[in-house]
């Protein structure tokens, strides 16, 4: 049958065949939607049967709590899911025994973290009365709704927003409009470069003067007046990189923090110098102070800060200092008022030396729990400094003489990172002023020449040596030179002959280290850890595919080892083979 001709009988099909056929398939699909919510309910009766099901609603509240929590304050970027979507939505849409557990928990939908306009209203509603956290880091998401999340500042009692310069003001006329009864952290911060011409101040109207629980305050790049009503009855105090029309006077800032007895954590960012528009009479006592840091601070400011302070000898100190000059005893004067009393004894000293940058911390333990840090949250760290270098103070072995400014240490470990070339007289100050040191931990893209050369100097006697007490070593990324695994090897039968041995050796992705060479260090230290990291420092066909480690580097070209001189940490003297400190 030919295209033409069954087309011809389509229009003498009866209409009863069509209709019958519309029906077969509305049955079918009938049947399609019976199966479909069957297999639903069997889906919902197999979730039912899971472990999680049978915990007591409690127990599964909790853990919903918990992770809204986490999501609220510990979002690394704080930026907004795709359409804003809150998690506590997200966990009505995995079951119906979930989504009703998480209705009736109002705490679930009572933190807005830079939740959309679209879902503020439902948020608002599911909370009911609850107390409400308001995290908004993007300013992008404020901005579209800062006015409705304001309008609920009788109920909230935690606020962070970052803000548009240019949406100041209005989020200041908001935070005016109402008291803030249940306020307890306020935390405002305002993104990009900040035209403090035209931004508003934070003054006594804000929160109408009534935030009677409020106790934390953290301000970024804004303006605000020292004598506001946030200034009163703190715990925790952040203030950095303000405008010059908030700049303190030291009187402003002392009598600010007189309001504070209770004050236990302090942050300050005084890049600019203090006017000092008062004689010192009784210092301000700051009995609960915890820890204390200056951001981007003067040394000058420092000093004069700490002169005007009296706080408990345990406080927790971090500076992040301008070049420093010929007041550092000043600094350590002021800190330390009564170096002779009571406190903590100091353990351990960690150095980390860039050509633009020197870090100094000194800690309790024996060891550092966290990587470098200028303000290390790690407890046990009591004192950090930091300080940009020039090219008076770039000389390493100034974290010695700040070392023995330092009050009650006794320092057993040593830990330098260190991209700068450290020369023998940076390790044999190290070992004049820390006769007790007995761990010395080294990384970074320096190398170990030396500390070699020092560890293989010394006389007849094991108090000839240097570092007399030392028994521990630890390399992590650093070349070996050639030649150097078996110049460690003798340094540890030395000093073994002299009673001083090298007991604990740790080796982690050091570069030209082989097998063969660690089998002669076990044979002559009793613990060797080394991860098996073998990486070789040949050049390619470009370099004549000879050795690249610093030995073989220094002894064929001239020009390399004097360009290394002039980028280490002294001023080389072309008619002296040492460095000149002048």
């Amino acid at each position: 049958m030919t295209l033409s001709n069954s087309l011809d009988i389509i229009p003498r099909m009866g209409s009863g065949v069509i209709e019958h056929c519309h029906a077969t398939r509305a049955h079918v699909d009938k049947d399609i939607a019976a199966l479909a919510e069957s297999l639903r309910g069997c889906r919902s009766r197999r979730i039912s049967l899971s472990y999680i099901s049978w915990l007591p609603l409690e127990i599964l509240t909790a853990v919903f709590t918990y992770i809204v929590e986490e999501d609220t304050f510990k979002s690394p970027t704080g930026t907004p899911r795709p359409n804003g979507a809150p998690v506590s939505m997200i966990i009505t849409h995995v079951c119906r025994h979930w989504r009703q557990v998480a209705l009736e928990c109002p705490t679930l939908w009572a933190s807005l973290n830079c939740v959309s306009a679209n879902c503020l209203d439902m948020m608002l509603e599911r909370s009911k009365k609850i107390a409400l956290v308001v995290i908004y880091r993007s300013p992008g998401s404020l901005r579209k709704c800062f006015q409705q999340i304001l309008s609920q500042l009788p109920r909230i009692k935690f606020l962070q927003l970052c803000s548009y310069p240019w949406d100041v003001n209005r989020i200041l006329d908001c935070l005016s409009s109402q008291p803030a009864p249940l306020l307890q952290s306020f935390k405002f911060s305002v993104a990009g470069k900040s035209n403090f011409r035209v931004m508003g101040s934070i003054s006594d109207a804000v929160f109408q003067g009534r935030a009677p629980l409020l106790r934390s305050v953290e301000l970024m790049e804004c303006t605000f007046s020292w004598t506001s009503c946030i200034f009163s009855g703190l715990r925790t105090l952040d203030v950095r990189r303000i405008g010059s029309a908030s700049y303190p006077t030291l009187s402003q800032l002392l009598s600010t923090l007189r309001r504070m007895p209770e004050l236990e954590q302090l942050t300050l960012g005084l890049s600019s110098r203090i006017s000092e528009d008062t004689e010192l009479s009784d210092r301000v006592p700051l009995t609960r102070l915890k820890s204390i840091a200056l951001d981007a601070c003067t040394l000058r400011n420092a000093v004069s800060l700490f002169s005007c302070l009296a706080f408990p000898v345990d406080v927790k100190i971090a500076l992040n200092l301008a070049p420093i000059g010929s007041c550092l005893s000043d600094l350590f004067s002021a800190m330390h008022k009564d170096p002779d009393g009571s406190g903590p004894i100091i353990r351990s000293m960690r150095a980390n030396l860039s050509y633009h940058t020197f870090g100094v911390q000194f800690g309790t333990s024996t060891a550092f729990k966290s990587k470098y840090s200028w303000d290390p949250h790690n407890d046990d760290i009591l004192l950090s400094i930091q300080f940009k270098c020039s090219s008076s103070t770039r000389k390493p072995p100034i974290i010695f003489d700040m070392c023995q400014m330092v009050p009650h240490r006794q320092i057993q470990s040593l830990f330098v990172t260190s991209s700068l070339v450290l020369r023998e007289n940076f390790w044999r100050v190290g070992s004049t002023d820390l006769p007790e040191l007995e761990n010395i931990q080294l990384s970074g893209t320096c190398n170990m020449r030396s500390l070699i050369a020092v560890l293989q100097s010394g006389g007849t006697q094991s108090s000839d040596m240097a570092y007399p007490s030392l028994h521990a070593l630890e390399f992590e990324n650093i070349d070996f030179g050639c030649g150097e695994a078996e110049e460690l090897q003798d340094i540890a039968i030395m000093r073994a002959g002299h009673g001083v041995g090298i007991h604990e050796l740790r080796l982690v992705k050091c570069r030209n280290l082989v097998d063969d060479r660690v089998q002669f260090l076990k044979e002559v230290v009793t613990d060797v850890d080394w991860d098996g990291h073998e990486e070789g420092l040949v050049g390619g066909s470009g370099s004549g595919g000879g050795c690249l480690c610093h030995i073989c580097r220094d002894e064929s070209s001239g020009e390399d080892y004097m360009q290394a001189l002039l980028h280490s940490d002294y001023d080389y003297d072309p008619d002296s083979d040492a460095y000149s400190e002048d």
